[in-house]
């Protein structure tokens, strides 16, 4: 059989706008005289076909097969939740299965195929949004899918905002104080307290009109101030924790995202033993705890170096059967992703886990005898629900030659 898919939807997007049997009508707030404050409401028809709605949509499959349905009787739908624009890049696609537009539009279209049941165009329009989240948009992003409820878009811009905040909060954002305060509350910005208290403050306050000198209150201004008193409270909490000994100020309170975290963490005990006068580092039980499953009870027969070199990634280690956990005794984790330091082959079956309190487990991947490339995160996992602070890596089949590499924000539980 000869096909060429391709050549055949150039051909037909031509058709769009060109006859139909089935009207959509879109509704939309239209702007009226500045001088007489009127405004009214904007239609724009579209004809198109009615079997290109129900064969892409099973929404309107139901809604234009059906007797009961308004539409089905009327020809007609009228849609007033999304924009003119957003619609016609909504029913170009069922012509073509290509969409077109700026990404803030995007978002709206995503909403729109999600409304509808448009799969392939839901995928698309997600795939396109994910690879132009970039630190510059991630704020316009984030409040165009709380507008629109699309989840996992705007935990991504959320995400993009925490790992980048000098870029995506270097000017004040249009946004809510609901929102701001969802940005700042979990204290997972990665930048240090004393860069979080410049940027806020830097634009806590706007000019009224560009070359007026007095200002005007923002709308986040009580946010803001909320949170800088936070961060007073938390500098005062350090302090009674460590002792004034340690002198801490707001430079040493921070969040910090990192690819490895179990090696992150060496590093940074090396570099606090350093600036302690050379003491060696105590990594165990000052930065985790490894606790072996009760059918490993003979770790060191394959793993003879010292234990901390397998707990901080420095070096692999061998597991043919059982479970490994590391605890973290005064951290918690925002998990962004997981990896592995070698090739995995696919004959290795595992599980990671992880838990909050080390009663309830999540788990995040199963490996599922497929064949990992180092270094690179794992495509299928499940994030958690929350922070957690512990990690359990589970050997099903095959002996595990490996290092688990974590990704995520790391944080001090004294940091909220």
């Amino acid at each position: 059989m000869a096909e060429d898919r391709a050549f055949a939807a150039s051909i037909f997007k031509d058709c769009f706008g060109k006859g139909g049997d089935f009207t959509v009508v879109v509704e939309e707030p239209e702007i009226g005289d500045s001088d007489s404050g009127r405004s009214g409401v904007k239609r724009v028809e579209f004809k198109v076909w009615a079997s290109l709605l129900t064969g892409w949509s099973a929404v309107f499959d139901k809604m234009l097969n059906s007797e009961a349905f308004l539409e089905s009787q009327q020809a007609q739908v009228v849609i007033s939740d999304f924009s003119s624009g957003t619609v016609e890049i909504f029913l170009r696609f069922l012509y073509s299965g290509v969409a077109r537009g700026p990404l803030e539009t995007l978002v709206e279209v995503s909403s729109m195929a999600d409304k509808y049941q448009v799969k392939r165009l839901l995928e698309l329009c997600t795939e396109a949004l994910r690879e132009g989240l970039s630190p510059a948009n991630a704020c316009e992003l984030f409040a165009a899918a709380a507008r629109f409820q699309l989840a996992d878009l705007r935990r991504m811009a959320l995400e993009k905002i925490w790992i980048h905040p000098a870029e995506a909060l270097k000017e004040c954002p249009s946004i809510s104080p609901e929102m701001l305060e969802e940005i700042l509350r979990p204290c997972l910005i990665c930048m240090n307290n004393s860069e979080v208290q410049a940027l806020l403050q830097g634009w806590s306050c706007k000019k009224r009109k560009a070359g007026e000198q007095a200002t005007s209150p923002s709308p986040l201004q009580p946010t803001i101030e909320r949170h800088l008193g936070r961060m007073e409270d938390e500098l005062r909490r350090f302090t009674s924790e460590h002792g004034p000994a340690w002198e801490f100020s707001q430079e040493h309170l921070a969040a910090v995202h990192e690819d490895d975290l179990f090696k992150a963490m060496w590093n940074d005990c090396t570099r606090v033993a350093e600036t302690e006068g050379g003491h060696p580092p105590q990594f165990l039980s000052s930065y985790m705890n490894v606790v072996f499953g009760r059918t490993v009870p003979h770790f060191h027969a394959d793993n003879p170096k010292p234990l901390e070199m397998y707990a901080s990634n420095r070096k692999p280690f061998k597991l043919a059967a059982g479970s490994i956990s590391w605890v973290l005794p005064y951290d918690s984790i925002y998990l962004t992703g997981l990896s592995f330091a070698l090739d995995m082959p696919e004959q290795v079956h595992c599980r990671v886990y992880c838990s909050k309190d080390g009663v309830h487990w999540h788990m995040a991947a199963d490996t599922a005898k497929y064949r990992i490339e180092a270094k690179k995160p794992l495509s299928r996992w499940n994030r958690p629900d929350d922070l957690v602070k512990m990690f359990k890596l589970e050997v099903l089949e095959g002996t595990f030659h490996n290092s688990l590499q974590v990704r995520g924000i790391w944080k001090d539980d004294l940091h909220y």
